[in-house]
């Protein structure tokens, strides 16, 4: 039997399942640190967490926030 070999990106995304799912442009960033689901500690319209933009700590990304565009953008693999 032959394994596959995962990225440490695959594998979060396979095994850490996100609290929430939008149509939020961050959801196609590769620094995205979403919230994961069980977990009751950040506030509920919370996304997850840029990874990217990090003054003075990760930015808190909020599902109603509308962003169209951002320098800090990175596609997913």
């Amino acid at each position: 039997m032959v394994e596959q070999k995962m990225t440490p990106e695959e594998f979060r995304a396979k095994i850490l399942e996100p609290a929430k799912k939008t149509e939020h442009i961050c959801w196609q960033c590769k620094h995205l640190k979403p919230v994961i689901k069980g977990s009751g500690l950040p506030p509920a319209d919370l996304i997850g967490w840029c990874k990217k933009l990090h003054w003075p700590f990760y930015w808190c990304i909020s599902e109603n926030e509308i962003i169209t565009k951002c320098y800090g953008f990175e596609k997913r693999s």
